[in-house]
């Protein structure tokens, strides 16, 4: 429009003798792309300010976005700004937030608890009882036996442990000697001895070969002992990356049945190994290839259970672990040798790939990859176990939904979450949490063998803490909240880990001991629960290996804490108690909350709100009050 055009638009206002003000709302202001008024400006400057701060100004005269209502607020612009950040676009967001409530709908058609989710849960608990076996056996595997210096002076054709003579001939040290004074005279007689200078051992003999410390000549060197536990560790990050990678690309059910025959396989090769060396390197393979079974178990548990009951699924799994715990005591006492040991434990685990034709995949993930008829197929097939009729116009919708949601296309998970800081930011919290839980859990739990009395009985009753952590897991978790209950047993841990500064009572001490490690593996179970409804469902099987993954570090420096002082074991583990409680503290309640199926649910994840209160009765009028005649 040309200026000439202008002027005459302007003369032709005068001749009409308009009183109203030439402002950006008359329709000729429009017509000139007028800006809005200066006074306009001036008077709301302050307001478009705050707006432009929080990243929800939108000016009047710039083009609104097609997908956009025109009377949009600012909780609308607000959701679309959040799915622009996690990579996916208005439409599909929308198309995602419908196919996770249809879903949520059609699982809720089966009920808290059923047949069918009984029947899971017990079928994923029995490979928890496995699972402590698989991950605790270099406890007894790799123990110390008593054994002393083998002294040539005094020993026969085969030395044997219980020889009087020549332990009389050992200074306090079990690593040294007294150096004769003849060497070329075998005389076993204390006079022919230095009495103050001695030599280092050349060779020992133990009390018996039940571990790998005898039969692979370990004796004096004790880092070579605890590195077993250490290589276990260092292989678990590799488990879990490939667990996620697995579980989250070819279904829970995939990664169960082919890592648990890898955990029998190499636990029975590793059973065969001729020397040291041999034996480290099948470690570290039985743990990275076999040890991801039981997280993708624990994911399609936690998938399945309704957000009621998820406390009392994480409860029995921690129940299963534990007597798995106190189980494999008790097998290790009667089945003493190393060998035959990893043979009886590890031949069970060639049973669970049978678990293909017992159980069926994970409704969520099936979802969550656009498997429409199987996700109807499943859902269908528990509601008949549990003897309830489905809406068909319910399944319907769901098939709709989750075709519109495949045909939006996936996005690529793990980059989504790397663009939220919210959970880049939670993520980090819950992966210091991981490594002060595991570093504690563990070293209280290989420490436990060294409590004076009998090293199975007390690793039994460390074991069975397990067990009672998890009954208050249950009991806690739902009613107080899991910030609130995580925290305080992380607390209690630290206070229980430096009570020896200030107890020297041994009872007292074994006491706060147990009081520890029971606060601690109420922490650890609890962890499990936690991480796993923090983050949506194409990313939580990695996202949980992922926390663990970190977590690691703390369970590879576990094994070394024996070498330590008492009272140094004691700061580390109360500060990481203490510094992992007030990390929780960051994090957002998960109380009943619908689990997350997109990045964006993920970030407004807020604990359910408590249903409202039955409507009062109304108050019945009183009744009037009757007066005499005489009155």
């Amino acid at each position: 429009m040309g200026l000439n055009e202008t002027g005459e638009i302007q003369e032709l206002h005068r001749a009409s003798k308009v009183k109203r003000p030439f402002t950006s709302n008359s329709k000729q202001a429009v017509l000139l792309g007028a800006r809005p008024a200066v006074n306009r400006a001036r008077k709301h400057s302050r307001v478009r300010q705050r707006r432009r701060r929080r990243g929800s100004y939108l000016p009047r005269y710039h083009a609104r976005p097609r997908s956009w209502p025109r009377d949009s607020t600012r909780r609308d612009m607000a959701r679309a700004a959040t799915a622009r950040t996690s990579g996916a676009k208005p439409q599909e967001d929308d198309a995602g937030a419908a196919a996770a409530d249809s879903l949520e709908a059609a699982l809720a058609q089966l009920g808290p608890f059923g047949f069918y989710q009984g029947y899971m849960l017990v079928m994923l608990c029995i490979p928890n009882l496995l699972a402590c076996m698989y991950s605790l056996n270099y406890i007894f595997v790799a123990d110390q036996v008593p054994f002393r210096c083998v002294v040539p002076e005094c020993e026969g054709g085969y030395p044997q442990f219980e020889n009087e003579a020549a332990a009389a001939l050992l200074p306090g040290g079990a690593c040294e000697r007294y150096e004769p004074l003849q060497p070329d005279l075998a005389s076993c007689d204390r006079d022919s001895f230095h009495q103050n200078h001695t030599i280092a051992c050349d060779s020992f003999v133990y009390e018996n070969f039940h571990t790998i410390f005898a039969e692979f000549d370990l004796a004096c060197r004790e880092w070579m002992r605890t590195m077993v536990g250490t290589v276990r560790n260092v292989a678990l990050p590799f488990a879990l990356v490939l667990t996620g990678y697995v579980s989250d690309t070819y279904g829970r059910r995939t990664a169960f049945c082919l890592f648990s025959a890898f955990a029998g396989v190499m636990g029975i090769l590793k059973a065969f190994s001729v020397n040291y060396q041999m034996y480290l390197a099948m470690e570290f393979f039985e743990a990275a290839l076999g040890y991801g079974f039981n997280s993708a178990g624990y994911v399609m548990m936690v998938e399945i259970a309704h957000p009621s009951l998820r406390a009392v699924f994480a409860c029995a799994t921690g129940v299963a672990y534990g007597a798995g715990g106190v189980l494999f005591a008790w097998v290790a006492w009667g089945v003493p040798y190393w060998r035959h040991l990893l043979w009886t434990i590890h031949s069970l685990a060639l049973l669970l790939p049978l678990y293909w034709l017992l159980l069926d995949e994970s409704p969520r993930w099936l979802h969550a990859t656009g498997n429409v008829d199987k996700t109807a197929a499943v859902i269908r097939k528990a509601a008949q176990w549990n003897k309830v009729v489905v809406n068909e116009a319910l399944m319907s919708k769901l098939q709709e939904t989750t075709r519109t949601q495949a045909q939006g296309g996936r996005e690529r998970a793990w980059l989504s979450v790397l663009r939220s800081r919210v959970l880049l930011g939670r993520f980090a919290l819950c992966c210091w949490c991981w490594a002060a839980t595991t570093f504690v859990y563990y070293g209280l739990t290989i420490n436990s063998v060294a409590l004076a009395g009998n090293k199975y009985v007390n690793f039994a009753l460390n074991m069975s803490m397990e067990i009672a952590a998890s009954v208050l897991i249950m009991m806690a978790l739902e009613r107080i909240g899991r910030k609130l209950c995580i925290c305080f047993a992380f607390l209690l841990c630290g206070v229980a880990c430096v009570s020896p500064f200030f107890i020297s009572h041994e009872g007292t001490t074994l006491a706060m001991f147990f009081v520890g490690k029971l606060a601690i593996t109420f922490a650890f179970n609890s962890l499990y629960v936690f991480t796993a409804e923090l983050y949506p469902t194409h990313t939580r099987s990695s996202a949980l290996a992922a926390c663990s993954l970190v977590g690691r570090a703390g369970s590879v420096l576990a094994p070394q804490t024996p070498l330590l002082n008492m009272y140094v074991q004691a700061v580390l583990y109360g500060a990481c108690s203490v510094t992992a409680a007030l990390a929780v503290l960051c994090v957002p309640e998960t109380r009943s909350a619908s689990l997350p199926q997109r990045v964006a649910d993920a970030e407004r994840l807020r604990p359910a709100a408590p249903p409202p209160a039955p409507p009062r009765a109304p108050e019945s009028p009183p009744r009037p009050r009757l007066v005499s005649a005489e009155t």
